[in-house]
């Protein structure tokens, strides 16, 4: 034999002992870490991992030796092996085992679960039930937790359940549906007048894995699922345990004080906060924890079986103190809570493999997409319940308009969103796709800038109609919405309406989801649409014009003295007079006069003054003024006279006055519904007898 030949023979003899040397260690190794596990969860995760990137790697250990046998005695064989060997890293046989919440769904171990649309592949199996059953490796793993929260974001929900990114962008889209104390998720607040409180309990029992018999190649037993294309991962590990999620709401009225509110939630908070894990649950309170618990309401989210669901904060403690029995008396009872699955396209090239996961900025954004709607559609229904939109049905349909755009633009985000992730994930989109989604939200009329906008000018709006209703309301006027029935009553002769203008008029944000809405089913965007900016109903100006016509309004209350005349509230669009007017229905008639109160009148003393006479100069009256009349009386009287002052007529001369005495007058102009406005008062002394002029 030549030398070189020798040379390549010992060669060839010397990396196929190291190579099969190496790979007992690695087996060896593997048996040993299913042993030195300790009772953390986290530490399991990372041995589940590190067990599988040592099974690669031992794989392709073998996969080596057998190659140096199929290469045989070739040159260029050796080469291109030890070409093979010094590109082979740890990289290239890496596992990214991935670990997730279960969320009540019904995991078993070697089940197999599609990563891209986050669903379980029920039916469908790598092994048959009894090799499924063989060296399953089960840990106790018991641990309890306790935590309460008075936040209700979908960011502190998926902290509290455990919940990374990618899961939280799946249910987001409506591609996951959960059961047990997972529906606690989709319980959100329906308003920011309700406090809500939730104690969060969390129970682990035992840890479940599959062992490297499982996943070795040759026990493997349908190989014809790696060629389906309907799952990505399969379940190798399952943490089991138990999670319950106590909802305390308590609803806060308008007239309840905030401090008081704030203090009996706070007492709340604190005897949930004094509950300790495996001890004896006091369940009893004292007077202020009583009087702070006894309007919460409760609601049960669990993966326990209570007897009855809790109704009250009392009922919901001692609940809570019987959960450790629940789960049996050997935890039998227990609930997949975490899973770890293994990627499939390790076991088999030719299987389904998640290709991308989103970005965590792009998950960020998109939640606070939707928790913004969320907000929004909060807000609206505060409002539908508060007094302005209960009496006046123009303000209310525009609220109600905004609570359903807001909420039809939410599923068609969440359904455009639940389409593309499975894409995304599969690589058959890119994830330019979701930036896409975002700008094109950007530019569209529901930003979270708009909607904030929207919102706040209507809460502004709403602020200043109660504060109106109120103060009409305590002068004993009501808002009327059948005035025909009211201007048919033959004892009611005339009738006088504080009347709102502006709730009929167009919204242009209303306007533009509108037209969103309508372009969207048509798939068809009209990038040249003009775009009219949304302008503010209630200005400055028109608050004030507001505050003035209340004024005049409750004037016109107090001066009346006729039993047939009827003050009313209402709404009517009048586009030339925003915010309010005063509108006069005389004698009956559907007709409506905006009722305009008279000028105030101003006259002045001319120097014909003698003992027993005045002459008063008077200026002409308004449009408004029925009847002008010029009152007087002596400084220290207390009634006073008036002569009426005909149309045109200036000066008046007052008569039959005293002598060497100090008069106050003043002009009033009576307008409608004898509405006076009365002048300014001015003062004039008479001369004495001896100085009387001709």
């Amino acid at each position: 034999m030549a030398q070189g030949a020798k040379r390549d023979l010992f060669i060839k003899i010397f990396f196929l002992f190291f190579f099969y040397t190496f790979s007992l260690i690695l087996y060896r190794i593997e048996l040993i870490l299913h042993y030195i596990c300790d009772d953390s969860v986290h530490r399991k995760s990372d041995v589940v991992v590190c067990i599988a990137q040592l099974h690669m790697f031992h794989r392709a250990m073998i996969e080596l030796i057998c190659l140096f046998f199929r290469l045989g005695q070739s040159n260029t064989g050796f080469l291109f092996l030890r070409l093979d060997c010094r590109n082979f890293s740890m990289d290239s046989v890496g596992v990214n085992v991935i670990e997730t919440a279960a969320l009540g769904r019904p995991f078993q171990l070697g089940m197999l679960y599609d990563c891209r649309k986050d669903a379980l592949i029920p039916g469908i199996t790598l092994w048959d039930k009894e090799q499924l059953q063989q060296s399953i490796r089960a840990h106790p793993q018991i641990n309890t937790g306790l935590s309460v929260t008075a936040s209700d974001s979908i960011e502190e929900k998926s902290h509290l359940m455990n919940i990374d990114g990618s899961l939280k962008l799946s249910l987001l889209s409506g591609l996951v549906n959960v059961s047990g104390a997972a529906k606690y998720l989709s319980d959100t607040k329906k308003s920011f007048k309700q406090q809500r409180l939730t104690l969060h309990y969390h129970s682990t029992t035992r840890f479940e894995a599959l062992t490297m018999n499982h996943l070795a190649s040759g026990n493997i037993g349908y190989y014809e699922v790696f060629d389906n294309d309907t799952a990505t991962h399969v379940v190798t590990a399952v943490l089991y345990g138990a999670n319950a999620c106590f909802v305390f709401d308590r609803e806060v009225s308008s007239d309840e004080d905030k401090s008081t509110v704030e203090g009996e939630v706070k007492a709340a908070f604190e005897k949930l906060k004094g509950i300790s894990i495996g001890a004896q649950i006091d369940l009893n309170m004292n007077e202020n924890q009583k009087t702070a618990v006894q309007k919460f309401s409760c609601m049960f989210y669990g993966d326990f079986q209570l007897p009855s669901n809790p109704a009250s904060f009392e009922d919901a403690l001692r609940g809570f103190a019987d959960l450790p029995k629940l789960l049996g008396d050997n935890k039998e009872l227990a609930v997949p809570l975490r899973v770890w699955l293994y990627p499939l396209d390790k076991l088999h090239s030719s299987a389904a493999k998640l290709q991308k996961e989103i970005h965590t900025s792009l998950i960020r954004n998109l939640e606070s997409v939707i928790e913004c709607l969320n907000i929004t559609e909060m807000k609206c229904s505060d409002l539908l319940k508060d007094a302005p939109s209960l009496a006046f049905a123009g303000f209310r349909n525009k609220i109600m308009h905004m609570k359903q755009n807001c909420s039809a633009y939410k599923l068609s985000l969440m359904k455009k969103l639940g389409s593309l992730l499975p894409k995304i994930r599969g690589d058959v989109e890119k994830e330019t796709a979701l930036i896409d989604l975002l700008r094109h939200h950007d530019e569209c009329p529901f930003t979270g800038r708009d909607l904030e906008q929207w919102m706040k000018e209507k809460e502004t709006e709403s602020l200043t109609i109660k504060s109106l209703l109120r103060q009409l309301n305590d002068s004993g006027v009501k808002v009327e919405d059948n005035l025909d029935e009211i201007l048919m009553d033959l004892d009611v002769e005339n009738v006088v309406s504080y009347t709102f203008t502006s709730f009929e008029w167009p919204d242009v944000l209303l306007s533009k989801q509108k037209a969103f809405h309508s372009l969207t089913a048509k798939d068809n965007n009209d990038g040249n649409a003009p775009d009219p900016e949304q302008k503010t109903v209630f200005t400055t100006n028109v608050k004030m014009t507001m505050r003035r016509n209340l004024t005049i309004f409750k004037n016109l209350i107090k001066s009346n003295t006729c039993k047939s005349t009827k003050f009313i509230v209402a709404s009517k669009e009048m586009k030339n007079l925003p915010g309010s007017c005063i509108l006069l229905y005389e004698n009956g008639s559907e007709e409506a006069t905006c009722f305009t109160p008279p000028l105030k009148p101003a006259c002045s003393v001319s120097e014909h003054i003698t003992s027993d006479r005045v002459v008063i100069t008077v200026s002409p009256s308004g449009p408004a003024t029925e009847e002008l009349r010029l009152l007087y009386k002596m400084k220290e009287g207390k009634d006073w006279k008036y002569q009426s002052v005909l149309q045109g007529q200036s000066p008046v001369t007052l008569t039959d006055l005293r002598p060497d005495t100090e008069y106050e007058v003043r002009c009033a102009a009576v307008g409608k519904l004898n509405y006076t406005v009365d002048g300014d008062v001015i003062r004039v002394t008479t001369h004495p007898n001896k100085s009387r002029e001709v």
